[in-house]
């Protein structure tokens, strides 16, 4: 009996007070006018306090990744196509390539760092021969993609560097890095995604929809020569 006697005591001191807020405001007073009211709007209440927890503990421990979407083999979820995507070209020579993939591990670790972009600035001077990357904004019309497999996803990585590579190649402005390569070829192109992590060209046939390439993002490619 101790128990049904505490959550008794529980149910009237609740239901106390639900009845002071309520018919402290005009607008909720009169949901409470017979008894009929309110256990409706008690219930009610509840059901919302009760609902509302519940899907901020779910949700919450999806994100921290605790657990699953319970329908997730249901309602899959269908990446949005990369509709056009900046990005900044920079070369350098084959011997530094060591130098640009520490250069980029040093920017992803540096985010939120301020005493590590001295040292990226001054990796960047030595590393790069540009002094600053040159930013293009590339395309992709349906003629890009209706030929792909699933072409819903867009383009590709291999696309997209072949992009890259027809820009350098029908542009006189890099002529100084064309003497000892006249032609490029998509292995020498080096490209991030919007996370600052390389692409290698085992994900070439990925769309760039799945490997965090989306419609906006500001990427860098490095072209080796």
């Amino acid at each position: 009996m101790l128990l049904v006697d505490v959550v008794t005591a529980y149910v009237r001191r609740f239901d106390a007070h639900f009845v002071q807020i309520m018919s402290s405001h005009w607008f909720t007073n009169d949901l409470i006018q017979n008894p009929v009211s309110l256990v409706i709007s008690e219930f009610l209440f509840v059901l919302f306090v009760c609902l509302l927890t519940y899907e901020s503990i779910y949700w919450t421990g999806i994100y921290l990744g605790l657990w699953e979407y319970h329908a997730k083999e249901i309602f899959t979820e269908v990446p949005v196509h990369c509709a056009h995507v900046y990005v900044r070209i920079n070369f350098a020579r084959k011997a530094d390539l060591d130098k640009v993939k520490q250069y980029y591990k040093l920017k992803h670790d540096s985010t939120y760092n301020i005493l590590n972009w001295k040292r990226l600035n001054e990796l960047g001077q030595d590393t790069f021969g540009l002094q600053k990357f040159v930013k293009y904004h590339f395309e992709f019309s349906p003629e890009d993609f209706e030929n792909n497999p699933e072409p819903e996803f867009g383009s590709t990585i291999e696309h997209l560097r072949e992009k890259i590579l027809d820009t350098i190649h029908e542009s006189s402005v890099y002529s100084e890095f064309k003497k000892d390569k006249q032609i490029f070829s998509k292995e020498d192109v080096f490209l991030l995604n919007n996370k600052t992590i390389e692409v290698g060209h085992e994900s070439d046939k990925v769309y760039l929809s799945k490997i965090h390439i989306e419609t906006g993002n500001v990427i860098d490619a490095v072209v080796v020569y």
